[in-house]
């Protein structure tokens, strides 16, 4: 299924002079662990990559190359024009080494998701500003040459999905296409391809993540009213899916309390979503979710959730509807909880080294009511044989102490592989987007 991966096996060195965090020794200068096991960088924690496990009886793998990269402080690139609010003054990241990390785009309120157009253009959304902007960037030197409005006036615009001549956006109560014209930004009139969603505006848990697959069929995330209820409107706290016209509405998973971002892995055909679990079960419980969606599969959401354990736990603050737990579905990567993922792309360029294709990047916007911090980054996730593995941190710093989202100066939302294989992530905290690009 994943023939075309490269067999990665991240793994972190350690050597004389340079201690793991926690064992009271300082780590190198200008160098830190590759996972931080979700924690504010300093924090007393580190971890060593997973190492691939032989099961027996399974056939070897192939030889496999091995990323000794770690995350190396970098100075944050910020082009004159930009230097002022969260960019006046110097900013210093920790990126995977051999990475550059810059400002392409700012002044942008908001920005949230991005999509890639069939000539390369980066297109963004502003949803509490109702705008979807063009960025292109036409002389090739990584900065923003301008900002085109290309629609406005929408109601909380949010997934965005080029396909066949058309431009598809999730709004809150729909789901529309715009005729996609190269080089004319502006668009015209838009066709309404799905109605009736179950409309929230541009409040939390509300935004709509939209995929289409091979064959044209279209799926809408709809995110919890609450932290755990049970919802008048069934479709909330699922995906559903539609055919190609917007008929034939039906749920494909439930059991999601807020699922965000939707994407194919281009190797599978998998569709795969990020979720928000719930609040107010501690710090470390449940886990949020990078996973995939299964056909008529449920998460647990509401009734149940995952325990410390990995066991499923019913939750007391609902009617108990499934007190066994019966029939769940596990997300296929479990995260630190509160890490609020909200946005994740495969990698699928060219511009970063060859043991990057296929891999999996998540943007976590980073918690808001955990007692001390997490979340704040960017992670990689590679997969090994096709299963895939725990994140790893690829770009960090935007969280500077222990309280979030106080000590944020940052907070990164979605990535997207640009037309130029470079890694872009909106920010919506700077209201900018990053450029991350492989210098060697």
């Amino acid at each position: 299924m994943r023939a075309y991966r490269s067999l990665v096996l991240s793994v972190v060195l350690l050597v004389a002079g340079v201690a793991v965090a926690g064992c009271g020794e300082a780590a190198a200068p200008g160098v830190v662990a590759t996972q931080a096991a979700g924690e504010v960088a300093g924090a007393p924690t580190a971890a060593v990559a997973p190492a691939a496990t032989a099961t027996a009886g399974a056939t070897a793998a192939p030889a496999v190359s091995v990323d000794t990269r770690t995350l190396v402080a970098t100075q944050l690139q910020v082009p004159v024009q930009f230097q002022r609010g969260a960019f006046a003054r110097s900013r210093e990241l920790q990126v995977v080494s051999g990475f550059r990390i810059s400002v392409f785009a700012a002044d942008l309120p908001g920005v949230r998701t991005m999509a890639v157009a069939p000539n390369g253009d980066l297109y963004a959304t502003l949803p509490r500003r109702g705008r979807i902007v063009a960025l292109p960037d036409r002389d090739g030197d990584g900065v923003v040459d301008s900002v085109e409005t290309v629609a406005s006036g929408l109601d909380c615009p949010y997934g965005m999905v080029f396909r066949e001549g058309g431009l598809y956006v999730a709004l809150s109560g729909q789901v529309v296409r715009y005729a996609y014209v190269p080089g004319e930004w502006a668009v015209g009139a838009s066709e309404v391809i799905v109605d009736g969603l179950p409309d929230s505006g541009c409040q939390p848990h509300h935004y709509r993540g939209l995929a289409i697959d091979g064959a044209g069929m279209l799926y809408v995330s709809l995110g919890s009213t609450c932290n755990v209820c049970i919802e008048r409107d069934g479709r909330r706290g699922g995906v559903m899916q539609y055919r190609p016209d917007g008929t034939g509405e039906r749920q494909y998973a439930t059991g999601l309390r807020n699922p965000i971002g939707l994407t194919f892995d281009p190797a599978t055909g998998e569709l795969w979503t990020v979720v928000n679990e719930r609040d107010l079960l501690g710090d470390d419980i449940p886990p949020d979710m990078v996973t995939t969606v299964q056909e008529g599969a449920n998460y647990g959401w509401p009734f149940c959730y995952q325990g410390g354990d990995g066991a499923w736990v019913v939750d007391s603050r609902v009617p108990a509807r499934n007190p066994s737990c019966a029939e769940l579905t596990a997300p296929t990567v479990p995260v630190q909880a509160h890490s609020a993922p909200l946005g994740l792309a495969f990698y699928d360029g060219e511009q970063f080294p060859a043991a990057y294709r296929g891999d999996l990047f998540v943007g976590y916007h980073g918690s808001w009511n955990r007692s001390r911090a997490t979340g704040y980054k960017v992670v990689r996730i590679r997969f090994i044989n096709g299963q895939a593995q725990p994140p790893l941190d690829f770009a960090r710093g935007w969280l500077t102490g222990p309280r979030g989202p106080a000590d944020a100066w940052g907070r990164p939302v979605e990535p997207v592989v640009g037309g130029d294989g470079s890694l872009y992530v909106t920010d919506d905290r700077t209201n900018a987007i990053y450029r991350i690009s492989y210098v060697g």
